[in-house]
């Protein structure tokens, strides 16, 4: 599991691109307000006030006069619009100010009950590679049973789940079935550690005469696109005609990395088509983005070095879950105006907002405080946004109909057969053209929690001034 992605990585680029933005804002109005002293709750909620009366999407809304008194998280809370879902302020390296979450152990779960029975199971879903999870032995597709001892229920899996998230140490039951009775196999131990950058699952897929591209990713981290160029130039020279692109966990991150991941994608790309609108407060308008400026804005990557791997394709099988959100979803909104891009699985999350980090930059600096603010709305070229419920699927896939669940890029998986088939012609609906697969006697279709689900919830999209 993993902390949100804000929380996990410091952005250099911030520093280089919002000091002077972020030093005026701590200025203003100074010379009519009294002198707080550093430390003190007025002055950071002073500074706080400052902030977000300038970039705050919501800002006309901000109560004309809040009490300043108060402790900062409960002052930035008291602003926050009742609209806004996903704006949040941190203390860097002090972890008791982040919403509860884990970034160190490198898993994720989620657990079911069992439609006529209702037996509870956990299921795994998620295992980084050098995790302190795979160094302990867990898998995609294991099935959990008991947590720190105790069997999981309908009545425990929240209260289990949060003792995960908020300790450095823990044990897993684990369990297999067969037929209808689970049996208890072994026990996993599990300790908070380092885990490495993760790379990608890519494949190429031969079938029904099509050569399909296949690429799942984490994240996407600074670099992303620059990392997987080697990826597409292997897709390129294969000759792929296809591509799936799995994003059903993927919490999103930076818009620089969709944009120039999509720019190795649709066909007619240069970098000077537009990608991506941003519409802010008054102070910040709106205004729209090419696809070259918005991919290599952070310096991380040579837009040319992108188009030189483009695969000029003209149709896109994206997968998605409630865990897509942030960048996944400005990936799946803003390559329709450019190509075929056909959604499989579940409805997306519904971050359809922007923010930038805003600090104190002042030297020395007086409120340790970072905000996350929505500042802007995102739309596509064509102007189509609005998405906050969420993007729909065009082919509906619960990837929990097969158990237990496969590798990723496996062709069994639900959600890689649907779009094979969809590819190849083989069903229009693919829902119909999927077996029901079950585990044994069970169904499961009830889910009392999902741990991928809470790190999209806590995601937020990445962007520049």
């Amino acid at each position: 599991m993993q902390f949100p992605l804000l929380a996990q990585k410091r952005f250099f680029l911030y520093l280089v691109l919002f000091i002077p933005l972020i030093q005026s804002a701590c200025k203003k109005d100074t010379n009519n307000r009294p002198d707080y002293p550093a430390g003190s709750n007025e002055n950071a909620n002073t500074w706080i006030l400052d902030s977000l009366k300038r970039y705050y999407y919501w800002n006309a809304a901000i109560p004309s006069n809040p009490d300043i008194s108060v402790k900062p998280q409960n002052f930035f809370a008291s602003l926050r619009n009742p609209a806004d879902r996903f704006s949040y302020m941190v203390i860097p390296n002090d972890p008791s100010t982040y919403s509860p979450s884990n970034k160190s152990f490198g898993f994720d779960y989620s657990t079911v009950q069992e439609q006529s029975t209702g037996k509870v199971i956990g299921i795994v879903k998620l295992v980084l590679h050098e995790s302190p999870a795979s160094r302990a032995g867990l898998k995609r597709g294991d099935y959990i049973r008991k947590i720190n001892g105790q069997q999981l229920t309908k009545a425990n899996a929240v209260t289990l789940q949060q003792e995960i998230l908020k300790s450095t140490h823990f044990s897993l039951g684990l369990a297999e079935l067969t037929g209808s009775a689970w049996t208890d196999t072994r026990s996993v131990e599990v300790s908070a550690g380092v885990i490495l950058d993760q790379r990608e699952n890519s494949k190429i897929i031969e079938t029904q005469g099509k050569k399909i591209g296949y690429l799942y990713f984490h994240d996407f981290s600074p670099g992303l696109a620059s990392s997987l160029k080697t990826t597409f130039a292997s897709f390129k020279s294969a000759g792929i005609t296809e591509l799936i692109l799995d994003l059903r966990y993927n919490s999103g991150g930076q818009v620089a990395e969709a944009a120039g991941l999509s720019a190795m994608i649709a066909a007619g790309i240069n970098y000077d088509i537009p990608f991506i609108t941003y519409k802010g407060n008054r102070n910040g308008g709106a205004r729209t983005e090419s696809i070259g400026s918005a991919a290599t804005f952070d310096g991380t990557v040579n837009f040319n070095a992108l188009l030189q791997n483009n695969l000029a394709l003209t149709r896109i099988c994206i997968l998605g879950t409630a865990a897509t959100a942030s960048a996944s979803e400005v990936m799946i909104n803003n390559l329709k105006p450019y190509m075929q891009v056909v959604l499989i699985g579940e409805k997306t999350r519904g971050k359809d907002e922007a923010s930038f980090a805003i600090f104190d930059a002042r030297n020395p600096k007086q409120v340790l405080w970072e905000m996350h603010p929505i500042i802007y709305k995102l739309f596509n070229t064509a102007g189509k946004g609005g998405y906050s419920a969420g993007i729909s699927p065009d082919i509906i896939v619960n990837e929990m109909d097969v158990l237990p669940l496969l590798p990723f890029g496996d062709e069994n998986d639900p959600l890689v057969k649907a779009a094979i088939a969809r590819i190849t012609a083989i069903a229009r609906v693919a829902v119909s053209g999927l077996p029901s697969v079950k585990t044994g006697a069970m169904f499961f279709r009830t889910v009392l929690t999902d741990t991928r689900k809470l790190a999209a919830e806590n995601s937020i999209v990445i962007t520049h001034r």
